[in-house]
């Protein structure tokens, strides 16, 4: 699931310019960004990160800047990595 402080109407045109196929939320109050501690990592500009969060709710692990390429190998490499503890 995708999160941004961006509006619904700009969401959807990012949704549709990549072809998403994962939900977004708009979190234009900014409560879940600050409930995760994503404003420390977002600062003024915002930048493109991968909060992992375990079932229990909590950060399980933060990648602050984000390059696409890549990117899904790393974040399965991690969930794999936890998984077996």
């Amino acid at each position: 699931m995708g999160v941004s402080a961006d509006s619904v109407p700009v969401q959807q045109r990012f949704i549709e310019r990549f072809s998403l196929t994962f939900p977004m939320i708009s979190d234009t109050a900014k409560q879940i960004i600050g409930a995760y501690g994503a404003r420390e990592v977002l600062g003024i500009t915002a930048k493109r990160s991968t909060f992992l969060i375990g079932p229990d709710g909590r950060i399980a692990h933060v990648w602050p800047r984000v390059k696409v390429e890549g990117h899904a190998d790393d974040v399965v490499a991690t969930l794999r990595s936890l998984a077996t503890g």
